[in-house]
């Protein structure tokens, strides 16, 4: 009876972790969409419309989601010079992956995670979002990244 009930806390728990609830989030700017986590508190709004700033309730993950035209020539470079942006500030990016319309990396900055994911946009613009919190709390953020990672899209049509 023990060992039954060890293993229905585990399942409980590990269902309660996956199953975060999530607002869409639509930017009228740059047309992107993506899901985010309901319980995340809302720090930044930018006057110019590019995206929205976020903490965890408990303070220790922070997520932006911002839309930016390119500026250093296609897709590809802009993502370079995003991911050197944060290599600049100090993050070591272990994990890499890449299309011809999204990127996604990863990384740690001593005891902290990076996720950063990009998507292309119409009208030579790219939506991002970069979620950074304790390595630690992997098993708690981890299905959080990946709901994020599959919910960022593109406008369907651009005009």
């Amino acid at each position: 009876m023990y060992r039954f009930s060890i293993i229905l806390a585990a399942c409980v728990f590990a269902t309660s972790v996956v199953a975060a609830d999530f607002k869409l989030y639509e930017n009228g700017r740059f047309g992107y969409a993506i899901d985010l986590p309901a319980d995340f508190k809302t720090v930044q709004t930018p006057d110019n419309g590019d995206g929205i700033g976020l903490n965890s309730a408990d303070g220790t993950a922070k997520l932006s989601v911002w839309g930016n035209y390119l500026t250093e020539g296609g897709f590809s470079q802009e993502s370079d010079l995003r991911k050197k942006f944060e290599t600049e500030d100090g993050w070591k990016f272990t994990y890499e992956k890449r299309g011809s319309s999204w990127a996604s990396f990863s990384g740690i900055k001593g005891d902290r995670i990076i996720y950063m994911r990009q998507i292309a946009l119409c009208d030579d613009a790219m939506g991002n979002f970069t979620f950074e919190y304790p390595a630690a709390q992997q098993k708690r953020f981890g299905p959080l990244v990946d709901r994020m990672v599959k919910t960022l899209e593109a406008p369907k049509h651009c005009d």
